[in-house]
């Protein structure tokens, strides 16, 4: 291998520094090996710089999803539950910037949600972190009335079966684009600004 080659490939020049393997390597072993064989920091600018494209990628996906969605409960006479969905994706939007998660994670914490504001009192044997957050942040938002529980738990199921539909073929779909549709707040703003 000649000097300046893709330790990689070891046949384009290596141009982007690799600060997990200290070596320069080049921006296709870069993209094709990028958390999968190598154990890039999370300091990296090339990972930084493709996560965000992704999560606006994805919140593009998302956006143009959630418009058929609306319509579809227009047309089943649905809509008033739109802003609660809206609340709902801005809380967990909110707590996935601070408690990682993949789909599947988010559905069970709706499902629980949706179970703890049911009339009838479960005793729940499994208790999702995510879902307790989000328990945490909504329930007492419905306890001063500033959100209807019937509504919201209507809201959890709808999110639920959407989430289901979009997310079928990559673990993380929903997640980076609600990431990238709610990127991270600014720093010294704080608090939940609910409009149901």
């Amino acid at each position: 291998m000649s000097a300046g080659r893709c330790p990689l490939c070891g046949q384009r020049l290596g141009e982007r520094r690799c600060p997990a393997l200290d070596a320069l390597i080049c921006s296709t072993c870069c993209g094709t090996h990028r958390q999968k064989s190598i154990a890039c920091p999370a300091s990296c600018a090339y990972l930084v710089a493709a996560e965000r494209r992704r999560r606006e990628r994805k919140a593009r996906e998302l956006e143009q999803a959630w418009r058929e969605f609306e319509e579809a409960l227009a047309r089943r006479g649905l809509e008033e539950l739109l802003p609660y969905m809206e609340v709902l994706k801005y809380a967990l939007a909110q707590l996935l910037h601070h408690q990682p998660a993949q789909d599947a994670d988010v559905a069970a914490a709706l499902q629980y949600l949706a179970r703890r504001l049911s009339p009838i009192e479960l005793v729940e044997p499994y208790l999702p972190k995510l879902g307790e957050l989000l328990e945490r942040g909504l329930l007492p938002l419905v306890r001063e009335g500033k959100l209807h529980p019937q509504g919201l738990r209507e809201a959890c199921e709808g999110l639920v079966a959407f989430l289901e539909h979009f997310s079928r073929k990559e673990p993380d779909r929903f997640v980076t684009a609600l990431l990238g549709t709610y990127p991270p707040e600014e720093p010294g703003r704080s608090g939940i600004i609910l409009r149901p």
